[in-house]
């Protein structure tokens, strides 16, 4: 087995800085190379995290430096191209969601990476908060889960407002951001047995009024719901026998008992330190590329694309308003 895992990172963004504050605290990984769509721009990266070397190109990445595996961090609209000369390599491959701007994007690197015979992991780094963890403990020592409630509202007046994002990523919102959300569903809950949903256009043409409710694989019911150009947040709830746990935002937890008396959840200290799932998450991608196994809650392309599929289902895409899953 391999003393440390050797990767070499494409893009050198703000995601790309917290995935490296993470492996320079990590004693089994190492990044052996960084490449971006300038030069510059990577020196300059590679400069800050101590790497070794910066390239002009994946090519100059891969032929150079040799790394065991890579871990694909550029932006939205960049990572269908990216991602399917990534593929071309034959390395294990991180991919930071979302993998491609639409289902059929996602779809599409599924394929190349099966035909190549690669694993992949999609970084949906909710899936590793401890205090999500330690929330479903809560509802397991007590009995089934019964209920998975999600608010994804996603205050789109301010995206648009802040111009940080491209015309063809905001027609793409409900995959490139609403699946942080909407995956939760599969991730408590497991796989969607059967669906309702209802959508409206306010202003965005996929939908901007969502809400959905769902049997899922584990027997509870899922609801989820979204009001893009109303204030609010980002929410979950989770029902059990006697217990009902909550996060709102997302990185603070609470359960309350049958009397009514709540309880923090309290975070691991690593949770605290780095940016919130980056840690465990890069554990399971060092444990993948060592072992070449996927281990829950860890999500390849094709677990991607299922998520993909289930935002298409509740958004205006749906033409129906029942479908089966």
């Amino acid at each position: 087995m391999k003393d440390k895992v050797r990767i070499g990172l494409i893009g050198a963004g703000l995601v790309a800085q917290h995935h490296m504050a993470v492996i320079q605290a990590m004693e089994g990984v190492e990044a052996v190379g960084v490449t971006s769509r300038t030069l510059s721009k990577a020196r300059e990266f590679a400069s800050k995290f101590a790497i070794p070397n910066a390239y002009a190109s994946m090519d100059d990445l891969m032929s150079q430096a040799k790394p065991d595996a890579l871990m694909i961090l550029v932006n939205e609209d960049q990572m269908f191209p990216v991602a399917s000369q990534a593929i071309s390599y034959g390395v294990p491959l991180f991919i930071e969601k979302p993998a491609g701007l639409t289902p059929e994007e996602n779809r599409k690197l599924a394929e190349l990476a099966k035909a190549k015979g690669i694993g992949t992991m999609v970084g949906f780094n909710r899936r590793y908060y401890s205090i999500f963890h330690k929330g479903m403990d809560m509802i397991r020592q007590h009995g089934p889960l019964l209920g998975v409630s999600i608010e994804g509202h996603e205050r789109m007046w301010r995206v648009r407002e802040g111009k940080k994002f491209s015309e063809s990523v905001l027609q793409e919102w409900i995959y490139a951001n609403s699946t942080h959300t909407i995956d939760l569903l599969r991730f408590f809950g497991g796989e969607i047995k059967s669906i309702s949903s209802i959508a409206h256009s306010y202003i965005e043409k996929k939908g901007d009024q969502l809400a959905a409710v769902m049997e899922l694989e584990s027997g509870a019911i899922g609801q989820y719901s979204a009001h893009w150009y109303s204030p609010g947040g980002w929410r979950v709830v989770l029902y059990g026998d006697g217990v009902t746990v909550e996060f709102k935002p997302l990185e603070s937890g609470v359960w309350t008992d049958k009397k009514f008396q709540t309880h923090l959840i309290e975070p691991e200290s690593y949770d605290q330190t780095f940016k919130v799932g980056f840690y465990q998450q890069m554990i399971a991608f060092a444990k993948f590329v060592r072992e070449g196994k996927l281990s829950w809650p860890m999500q390849d392309l094709n677990g991607a694309y299922q998520t993909m599929i289930l935002a298409e289902k509740i958004s205006l895409e749906n033409k129906n308003s029942k479908v089966n899953a």
